[in-house]
């Protein structure tokens, strides 16, 4: 199927090396939010901020959903994996995370400047004088676009303390969750008045009909975890549809995808938990979304559950596979369980409706259960299962371990507000 994908080209000259050790360097040329340069503040550096803001969102994207991967009840660390020795990732999975752990401190920075640039694209646009309407129009969009994906990223995946959800900006006052969706969503219904045909420069063309509808997914998504039934059903009526082209970001051998280097063929600190190969063994027709493969073990009497070998992922098998943002199949099972939960729709047929995609048999009949499974499967690796376990109520730790990915030391020592 034909895909669109969102071109992310490595401005920064970052290069992270993959060794033995848990630190990995990034060399990278001074970042805008920290030295501000009024040369930037110029129509002909809008392509250099709008792909500074893209390459900022694809460091953030894997790296983030490796993590919650772990957290959450999708994957686990074993040192008899062969490959895994990062203590902050054992950290995460038991749900006793220190607030200086490395992993969770570097993703929350690069969070932080994605952030930052999305905003701080915006604010440059709208001091600029711009000939151009459509170009004008490109850079509000991603800013305003990415700038709501940001605030998503905080709401579902960041904590205050063990159980309570939400993020901080600039150094501000803590925000709920539910205070940070409506922020993201306010971002995102912003960026639906600025969608345009653009082509970027060596990159895909994108219709200004097809980043509406990425658009409102994305919207949906975010009152879905949110809970807000009516209007997740809202948008993801106009989300994508069967036939849409999957939303992506791209890597390459200069921004390699973390999945491949943390998760995967580059090396593999985290294995997937054991149901993924039940499911395939159950119906071998699911390894068509469900990709995965074995991985040795150091000592194999001592892998839990009975079984002979770990797996991995397999989805990411190279350093530039694309990573999907958004898709037709996660829009559809949005609106399947916004049909089990009072709205309107045919949950069963928007579920099998995803199957047949993957060639599998229609099931007979849908709940709430199948559609939580379901999401198992067809999001698998997407980051969704840590948000889904909370909100089907089915956590796999202890009410006093870490439900979310702490917020920093570092921030918690810099931020006035935290005081």
């Amino acid at each position: 199927m034909k895909k669109i994908t969102l071109l992310i080209i490595f401005v920064f000259a970052a290069l992270i090396i993959f060794n033995a050790c848990e630190d990995y360097v990034t060399d990278i040329d001074p970042l805008i939010d920290v030295v501000e340069d009024d040369r930037l503040d110029d129509q002909g550096q809008l392509g250099f901020l709008i792909k500074g803001v893209q390459t900022q969102y694809s460091t953030v994207r894997d790296m983030l959903s490796i993590l919650v991967g772990d957290l959450s009840d999708e994957l686990f660390f074993d040192e008899n994996q062969q490959g895994a020795s990062f203590p902050s990732y054992r950290e995460i999975n038991i749900g006793e995370i220190q607030l200086d752990n490395t992993s969770v401190e570097q993703v929350y920075d690069d969070l932080g400047e994605l952030r930052h640039f999305a905003d701080n694209l915006v604010q440059r646009v709208n001091a600029m004088d711009i000939d151009s309407t459509n170009q004008k129009r490109e850079a509000l969009f991603m800013g305003y676009f990415f700038g709501g994906l940001a605030r998503a990223f905080y709401a579902t995946y960041f904590g205050l303390y063990e159980n309570q959800p939400g993020g901080i900006i600039n150094n501000g006052p803590f925000i709920d969750a539910d205070d940070m969706y409506d922020l993201s969503i306010v971002k995102l219904k912003e960026a639906l008045n600025y969608t345009v045909d653009l082509t970027l420069a060596g990159g895909p063309a994108y219709s200004a009909e097809s980043l509406t509808k990425l658009t409102n997914s994305m919207i949906a998504r975010a009152y879905l975890y949110k809970e807000d039934w009516a209007n997740a059903k809202t948008h993801a009526d106009a989300g994508l549809v069967n036939g849409d082209a999957d939303f992506q970001s791209l890597h390459t051998t200069d921004s390699p995808n973390g999945w491949w280097g943390f998760a995967g063929a580059g090396r593999c600190q985290l294995a997937v938990d054991f149901r993924f190969i039940e499911y395939i063994n159950a119906d071998s027709l699911e390894a068509d979304r469900i990709k995965i493969t074995e991985t040795p073990a150091v000592v194999p009497e001592n892998i839990p559950g009975g079984y002979t070998t770990y797996y991995r992922q397999s989805m990411y098998e190279t350093e530039d596979t694309p990573i999907t943002i958004m898709s037709w199949q996660e829009n559809n099972l949005m609106l399947a369980e916004l049909a089990l939960r009072g709205q309107a729709g045919d949950a069963l047929a928007l579920v099998n409706e995803v199957r047949t995609s993957h060639g599998l048999a229609d099931l007979a009949a849908v709940d709430l259960d199948v559609v939580y499974v379901e999401r198992d499967k067809e999001l698998f690796t997407s980051g969704s299962r840590l948000a889904d376990q909370h909100r089907f109520d089915k956590w796999h730790l202890g009410a006093d371990k870490w439900h979310y990915l702490p917020i920093t030391q570092d921030e918690w020592n810099n931020n006035p507000n935290l005081k």
